[in-house]
């Protein structure tokens, strides 16, 4: 079966995506996107780590890692939408509330209801950005969450806050619909890429969330934790944006029967290969050992830079006419400078920044 959904998926990237990418990118999330978006729903992929005791696929880390690959080489603005909105299964699948995982999972994995996430910088110090306080029967949210991606398809979001007085996390799951009274959204932020991912800024004046809908409740630094654990778990959008690159020079190469484009898209793929490897051994289940984190940082940033130099040699590849907004070498590389900043913490910042003025950034070992 696993081997099934990874077929379809590459079936999905190679006659579906891939071929509509440059309309995806260029449009909204109700045209291309949104397309895609339910394409994946009506396959079942939003349900791929859902647990099959809630109709779910139940697939394994391996699986996710190269279904994520498969979808960032195709087209990146799906990948990254679809990736938002496969959240809300992961923070209910890890809830408290049984009732809960019965009634959205289901929902979840049939593409029923979409469910992202609001992203309210809880590292970062200073005055909390969205805050929680107790009040009979839930909590009281207020604050400003300054990202939630395909709002305007979503059903659903996971927004994190900071508990007032006793200043740890808190999870919430949050119907969009029917707490519309207390949900301001403002206009689309405008993105040099993954435009048609709908991001928003959303700001919450009084939202009240009942008990059952609180998720999880974290001290700060478990959030710390999951950080070093997760440095060589972002590498697999960049590493799929690097494959779409090589796909990219093999067809220039064939149509210009050009030997020199082919000889380079087998070297880039040559390193996308050495470097999952090294993120595969690199996980966070070696966080505990003394050279995990140089280790992990270091396949990070490869990564990173790796993306960014496929893109740049599909642009070199393709020439003048990579100027243009609708050609899959432009596309391809602001996507790569966008996965640049996916996910970055101080660390992965710093360990990047490392890697782009070593005279040996092309390495990874």
């Amino acid at each position: 079966m696993i081997e099934d959904i990874l077929s379809e998926a590459r079936r999905l990237a190679d006659d579906v995506f891939r071929p509509n990418a440059q309309l995806a990118d260029m449009g909204e999330i109700s045209g291309q996107v949104g397309e895609n978006i339910r394409v994946l729903a009506r396959s079942g992929y939003f349900g791929l780590g859902i647990s099959p005791e809630f109709g779910g696929f139940g697939a394994d880390d391996a699986v996710r890692r190269e279904y994520t690959e498969l979808m960032a080489s195709a087209c990146g603005v799906t990948a990254f939408v679809q990736q938002q909105l496969h959240a809300g299964g992961g923070f209910v699948g890890r809830g408290r509330d049984a009732d809960l995982k019965q009634q959205l999972l289901p929902r979840f994995a049939s593409g029923e209801e979409l469910c992202g996430v609001a992203f309210s910088h809880l590292r970062r110090s200073g005055i909390p950005m969205v805050t929680a306080e107790r009040v009979p029967g839930g909590y009281r949210v207020s604050g400003k969450a300054p990202w939630i991606t395909g709002w305007g398809i979503l059903d659903s979001f996971i927004l994190g806050a900071m508990r007032l007085p006793e200043m740890d996390h808190v999870y919430f799951y949050v119907p969009k619909a029917e707490n519309s009274d207390a949900i301001q959204p403002g206009p689309r932020i405008p993105l040099v890429v993954m435009n048609a991912s709908d991001t928003v800024e959303v700001t919450f004046d009084g939202l009240f969330l009942p008990d059952e809908f609180l998720l999880s409740e974290r001290p700060v630094d478990d959030l710390r934790r999951s950080d070093f654990c997760g440095i060589s778990g972002h590498v697999y959008l960049p590493l799929g944006c690097a494959r779409g690159s090589v796909h990219h020079l093999h067809a220039l190469a064939s149509e210009r029967s050009n030997v020199h484009f082919a000889h380079a898209a087998e070297e880039i793929m040559r390193e996308v290969d050495s470097c999952r490897r090294e993120a595969l051994i690199w996980t966070g289940s070696c966080a505990d050992l003394p050279d995990y984190k140089d280790h992990a940082l270091r396949v990070r940033a490869a990564a990173i830079v790796l993306a960014v130099r496929a893109a740049h040699a599909a642009v070199t590849a393709t020439g003048g006419n990579a100027h243009l907004l609708t050609n899959p070498a432009q596309r391809l590389l602001r996507e790569a400078i966008f996965y640049t900043t996916t996910a970055q913490t101080p660390d992965v910042q710093n360990g990047t920044l490392d890697l782009l003025v070593s005279p040996d950034c092309w390495q990874i070992s």
